[in-house]
């Protein structure tokens, strides 16, 4: 953090130059990397503090349209094709926000949170932004199901907070553009959705969080029919174990019932030094995200588990160094076979990490 009299800078960037490959019937491998870079600049102003967020990641060069390989992520649209089995490369811009928090009593404050592109108060904190997840590049199975509103071209959000609990309100515009690598899109943009969220804290180090989403029909990239979202979990974090649980649910409005997801991920450090990362999810997901063809049921019950390692040098500065590996064991039914060649198909990845923080 870096301060002048009033007024606070913060620079953050961490990047995985990584090599990750899959194997099976859908299986890839690639040379590439994720990465992202974040400021946060804050100044007093009117009795409050205003804020100025951006958050931007070069993952479409660095990754290509086609994104990171990932077994059984969700099947999306690039260069005209249906991309599968790849998670898909986050934007050019994630955020670019403003918000305004005020103080109104010893124990109140109230904010509000106004972005081009920006996060709603939907799901968990983005894996992003998760110290769970700080070693970890991989990015969640259920994700579209817990925090993919994190980049929504559209959010304004109002805020309280007392004492432990805070509560969110937002209206937002969950339209996607068809290709991952567009900057801005705001064809047909419309504040149509809308979410709630309460965050109550615990102790010093718990957290636990409730939301619930409407989301009206959309076309385009994460194309979906009007659906409800809930969510709900807790975040635990020390300065030696982070730990995130979290159940997140579509709801397809007229249907019998949701589609549920669940995650916990952990991520244990000793002396600064050495990091243990874990993940196990589940996923129930439809033939269509898969992109099936044949006579699969409309929807699969999924599995998988994570364990990586990572080792942590110092450099000047505030920058940081850490060479690590993961593998991820899935586990899928027999009618899925025929796609992925293997009851439990698998991946691994070997990465370094740079980071830099002001």
């Amino acid at each position: 953090m870096v301060e002048a009299p009033g007024r606070q800078l913060s620079v953050v960037g961490t990047a995985y130059l990584q090599y990750v490959r899959t194997f099976g019937t859908r299986g890839a491998y690639q040379f590439g990397s994720v990465n992202r870079a974040m400021v946060d600049a804050g100044t007093p102003w009117a009795k409050g503090v205003v804020r100025a967020h951006l958050m931007a990641s070069a993952e479409p060069l660095t990754l290509t349209d086609r994104g990171a390989p990932q077994l059984l992520q969700v099947a999306f649209m690039s260069g005209g094709g249906t991309i599968t089995d790849h998670a898909h490369a986050s934007p050019w811009i994630m955020e670019l926000a403003g918000s305004y928090e005020r103080q109104l009593l010893t124990d109140v404050a109230v904010s509000l949170y106004g972005a081009a592109i920006g996060e709603a108060a939907l799901g968990p904190p983005a894996y992003q932004h998760r110290a769970s997840a700080a070693a970890n590049p991989a990015e969640p199975l259920g994700h579209h199901a817990q925090d993919v509103t994190h980049s929504s071209f559209g959010v304004v959000t109002f805020g309280v907070r007392r004492r432990r609990l805070r509560l969110e309100a937002s209206a937002f515009n969950d339209r996607q553009p068809d290709e991952p690598g567009s900057v801005f899109f705001y064809r047909g943009a419309r504040l149509d959705a809308y979410a709630a969220r309460a965050t109550f804290a615990v102790g010093k180090a718990w957290s636990l969080f409730w939301s619930y989403g409407y989301l009206p029909a959309t076309s385009g990239g994460h194309s979906h029919d009007s659906q409800h979202r809930v969510g709900a979990g807790g975040v635990h974090d020390t300065p030696t174990w982070s730990l995130t649980l979290v159940y997140g649910a579509n709801d397809p409005v007229g249907n019998s019932r949701p589609r549920p997801t669940v995650l916990a991920e952990a991520e244990r450090r000793w002396n600064d030094r050495h990091v243990l990362f874990a993940r196990a999810e589940y996923v129930e997901r439809t033939a269509e995200e898969l992109s099936l063809v044949g006579s699969v049921s409309a929807t699969q019950d999924i599995a998988a588990f994570q364990l990586g390692y990572g080792r942590t040098m110092m450099g000047p500065g505030g920058t940081t160094t850490r060479v690590g590996a993961y593998a991820t064991v899935n586990a899928i039914p027999p009618q899925l076979v025929p796609f992925y060649g293997s009851r439990t198909p698998f991946g691994i990845a070997a990465y370094t990490q740079l980071s830099v923080a002001h």
